[in-house]
């Protein structure tokens, strides 16, 4: 069994450069910071994201004990939140599996 975190973004308008730049920085900047990289994926993007959207992933948890799973979960929140900081105009939406998260007040929450 695994659990996956998926993530899109819609708007009318393309992603800038400096839009690009930034949700790369903020991308491997998480990526290279997480914990438990040999166990699971990191942060990635869809190529080619669905007609509607700007962006598209997902990312594998790993799947080692409920402890590593709820910190992945709370990470990846977090690195989502910044995200969203850097694309503020967009409609974004997160899922863990098929629950969505919430964003409450600035952030991200299960």
């Amino acid at each position: 069994m695994s659990v996956s975190i998926y993530y899109s973004a819609k708007r009318n308008s393309p992603i800038t450069t400096a839009e690009n730049v930034s949700l790369l920085a903020i991308t491997d900047m998480f990526n290279q910071g997480f914990p438990y990289k040999n166990e699971g994926e990191t942060l990635s993007f869809y190529r080619k994201p669905s007609e509607e959207y700007i962006l598209e992933g997902a990312t594998k948890l790993p799947y080692c004990d409920e402890t590593i799973i709820v910190e992945s979960v709370i990470y990846w929140l977090k690195a989502l939140t910044h995200l969203t900081s850097a694309l503020p105009t967009a409609v974004w939406e997160v899922q863990i599996d098929d629950c969505p998260a919430s964003w409450v007040d600035d952030h991200w929450e299960m």
